[in-house]
């Protein structure tokens, strides 16, 4: 899986957001200029996250963006959901069927474990965490985070077997 500039961008500009105070709104424009990304690219990334409910938008002179959550409540995988026409790490896991060896495949299986292990980390990271991480240089580890991830690897573990 790779993921599009756009998702990075989107990542990038929440974190910006989560750094002012609550009740702040910043430009659209103001955000572009001080993060380096050109404004129609960032206005098709605020308008993808305003439809996913990730950032609030308003018009006008003292209008702009800010973020519709805590930054406790948004995770990343909401995020890249909101971001990414794909979210599949191979075609067979996101769009069964579509593979001609999928009947005599024998690590679908794997690739399907492997990619619910990748999203359940991804749905349990939230912003707060890489802020902090990027603040505080603190690992991005947290117990519900850790419990899914030795759950997921004991499902590849019995897969082994």
């Amino acid at each position: 899986m790779r993921l599009s500039k756009a998702s990075d961008y989107a990542l990038v500009l929440l974190a910006r957001l989560d750094a002012l105070p609550r009740d702040q709104w910043m430009s659209v424009r103001e955000i572009a200029g001080t993060i380096g990304v050109p404004n129609r690219f960032l206005s098709n990334i605020v308008h993808r996250l305003v439809q996913a409910g990730i950032l609030n938008s308003h018009r006008g002179v003292k209008g702009g963006v800010q973020l519709a959550k805590t930054a406790n409540e948004i995770t990343i995988g909401a995020v890249l959901e909101a971001m990414e026409d794909t979210m599949g790490l191979v075609d067979c896991v996101e769009h069964p069927g579509l593979c001609p060896l999928e009947n005599h495949c024998d690590v679908q299986r794997f690739w399907s474990v492997t990619h619910s292990l990748v999203f359940a980390a991804l749905k349990h990271i939230t912003l707060k965490d890489i802020t902090s991480y990027l603040k505080n240089s603190r690992p991005i580890a947290s117990p519900m985070v850790t419990g899914t991830l030795v759950k997921e690897r004991n499902d590849v573990d019995s897969i082994k077997n």
